[in-house]
């Protein structure tokens, strides 16, 4: 038996990588570094957190000092493992591990990592998931031949797979496999009854075509949070009704509708003269929490009260991330979560912080 988790399910911790001098973050690396250091310290109330780092002194002495000066407890430091190792960028999401059950077992799947179907260099990201089994952080890993990113796919943990044909059949990506052969593969992979496949759906500025956890997010396994374009003069108008459209269509394994909870579209953002995918469908679960991506909008508070009405035993965190839009992905985009029971913690210890 098999069965790939749902984000909402324990975990051991999250991985990020701490973004460095000669990352696309450069121009606005300190601005960058201060959101990492406010989701570093939500996910290390409830969890460890594995931090990649271009150079892991000068990270511990920049982590220090910032805790410092929001006057935040050192102690939560404790959980906090520093791993030095190269990198190309930061998006955990798609280049990290992607964690499933067999018999019992945890198993993390390596991916390949292709920088979005070959947009941009990922060499060394694509190298991190086999670094952290020579660590022997990750003692169970497969490495897979398919291209994949997390951020693609959305997994309500009984089964079923969310995800679109926009990403996963690009060209690039696996030019040699159909849809059905996509299918095939992933429901052997996960151990899935079904995969619901979407067609429409964008964000203009997104590098990842059209990636699910920019979209539509599974938030229990009856219901969907998708985003909703409610201004007809808005481009995303048509695509999201479209997608909406879809959603009311998928069923369960028993053939009933998911409930859909609609999250507002976030007014239209810019960096250089450049449309930003801002999107509150990027959110991220940790242990009892949920950590919500804002944007300096008028629709935050209102995205805040949909998520903590429809997760009343979460706590919802808001946390502002229009700085990292400019690199045209957000919260989710940079995290990886390892389900409970998939971390080696006597091997992590020489990395702890303190």
């Amino acid at each position: 038996m098999k069965k790939l988790y749902a984000e909402w399910e324990k975990q051991d911790g999250t991985l990020l990588c701490f973004p460095h001098k000669d990352s696309p973050w450069k121009e606005y690396l300190e601005e960058t570094r201060k959101v990492y250091c406010e989701i570093i310290y939500q996910i290390l109330q409830v969890q460890t957190c594995l931090l990649i780092s271009q150079n892991r002194q000068e990270t511990k002495i920049y982590l220090q000092n910032y805790f410092i000066t929001r006057q935040w407890d050192l102690k939560l430091l404790y959980n906090l493992y520093l791993i030095e190792m190269p990198t190309n960028d930061t998006w955990a999401r798609d280049f990290g591990g992607i964690t499933i059950c067999k018999n019992g077992q945890n198993i993390t799947l390596n991916y390949g990592f292709n920088g979005w179907g070959l947009k941009f260099a990922a060499n060394l990201d694509n190298q991190i998931t086999s670094n952290l089994k020579k660590l022997k952080i990750l003692q169970n890993v497969k490495t897979k031949k398919l291209i994949l990113e997390g951020g693609s796919i959305e997994s309500n943990g009984n089964g079923i797979l969310l995800t679109n044909t926009q990403c996963l059949l690009e060209k690039n990506r696996n030019p040699a496999y159909s849809q059905k052969k996509l299918a095939k593969i992933l429901k052997k992979d996960f151990g899935l009854k079904k995969i619901l496949w979407l067609h429409n759906g964008f964000l203009e500025g997104d590098d990842t075509n059209s990636h699910i956890d920019t979209l539509a997010r599974f938030i229990n396994p009856n219901t969907i949070a998708y985003l909703e374009c409610q201004d007809k003069e808005d481009r995303h108008y048509k695509s999201l009704l479209k997608m909406k459209k879809e959603l009311k269509a998928c069923k369960d394994l028993g053939g009933k509708s998911f409930s859909l909870i609609p999250l507002p579209f976030c007014t239209p953002k810019y960096y250089d003269n450049e449309r930003l995918p801002a999107t509150y469908a990027n959110f991220l679960f940790i242990n009892n929490r949920v950590l919500l991506p804002i944007y300096k909008d008028n629709n935050d508070q209102k995205a805040i009260k949909i998520l903590q009405n429809a997760l009343p035993k979460h706590k919802i965190i808001p946390i502002d991330c229009s700085v990292l839009t400019r690199q045209h992905g957000s919260l989710h985009c940079i995290s990886m979560q390892f389900p409970y029971k998939t971390l080696n913690f006597q091997a992590l210890q020489k990395f702890r912080y303190t």
